[in-house]
């Protein structure tokens, strides 16, 4: 009997996005009432490196960044490609394509035609369906007021386990109830995303950013010397990004200097109008370029410290002077 019951038991892994969580919810639920005895596992963006996946499943998890998978099967949707996948691995951890789904929009999409192949269909309420692709495609306008509330939670709570407990229990409750009333608990976390959104637009409108010239710095750390900032990085941090992109739309290149929950700083650029990328990053002192490092994208550049000991606001502030001193220089030899 035990090893039957062995047997019956399996972990659901889900990805970060709520798109992740209400397709867990559903995978879940489907096996679940075909007896399985389930647990389900909502690992943080830091507890997914490195993470082994062994007979297990997994909703919006890829092989990436140490992340392993063993006798499993996982479900993702790429959104580039605008294609969903499931993927077979064996125990030596080979995956193999078994579905390639062009039909879909969302990795709960993937799942519930994953589960249609076992006979075990599952109704998820249809605004819920409707609001995770408006989402993933960016349609907020036509995303409904209970699609806000949660695209709210997961913008600032999504790497939150406690969050993530919260928006998964009311996913597996409304797929079982067919009710969609938020639980209190989450209107009060999307009250703290309204209030980061309030402070966001302080930062931008009363302009709390260092100047280098005409080059401006939005600064995220607990180490800042302005008070509002330091004392609210928490809110802040996930629209770190929105900040310096509405900085950046009057003043290219902008930069912002972030520093994440173990305290280590990064430096981002975000480069618009007729700034190319490869002036920016010409820009970074060539005496430093072994001890960082740089990626790029069409309109952005990160910079990492290598040695996260030296990352610190102090360096991450000089290193940004240096590169807006050499940009004025080449501005004004043109």
């Amino acid at each position: 009997m035990q090893n039957q019951e062995r047997a019956r038991s399996t972990t659901v892994y889900a990805g970060l996005t709520w798109d992740d969580i209400l397709g867990t919810a559903v995978l879940a639920t489907a096996l679940a009432r075909k007896g399985f005895r389930v647990y389900v596992d909502l690992p943080t963006k830091e507890e997914l490196h490195g993470l082994r996946i062994v007979r297990s499943y997994a909703v919006g998890i890829q092989p990436r960044n140490g992340v392993t998978f063993t006798s499993s099967t996982a479900m993702v949707y790429s959104r580039p490609k605008r294609m969903g996948y499931v993927f077979r691995y064996s125990e030596d951890g080979r995956g193999e394509v078994v579905m390639k789904l062009s039909t879909v929009s969302s990795v709960t999409e993937v799942v519930r035609e994953y589960l249609s192949t076992i006979n075990a269909d599952i109704e998820v309420p249809r605004q819920l369906l409707d609001d995770v692709v408006a989402m993933g495609n960016g349609g907020l306008d036509r995303v409904s007021r209970i699609g806000r509330t949660i695209y709210g939670v997961c913008r600032l709570k999504c790497n939150d386990k406690t969050a993530r407990q919260l928006l998964y229990s009311y996913a597996y409750s409304a797929i079982s109830t067919g009710n969609l009333k938020l639980p209190q608990e989450v209107l009060n976390l999307y009250a703290e995303y309204e209030k980061a959104l309030k402070l966001a637009e302080t930062v931008v409108n009363e302009d709390r950013v260092v100047s280098f010239g005409p080059y401006k710095v939005v600064v995220v750390s607990s180490k800042y010397s302005d008070e509002l900032i330091a004392s609210n990085v928490g809110y802040l941090r996930p629209l770190a990004t929105d900040i310096v992109n509405r900085v950046c739309r009057r003043s290219s290149p902008a930069f912002l200097i972030y520093e994440d929950e173990s305290g280590v700083h990064t430096v981002r650029a975000c480069v618009k109008f007729n700034v190319s990328i490869a002036r920016v990053v010409s820009s970074i002192p060539p005496e430093l370029l072994d001890k960082l490092s740089v990626s790029t994208s069409a309109t952005s550049i990160s910079i990492e410290f290598l040695d996260p000991s030296t990352a610190t606001l102090e360096k991450a502030l000089e290193l940004v002077g240096q590169m807006a001193t050499k940009l004025q220089l080449k501005q004004g030899g043109e």
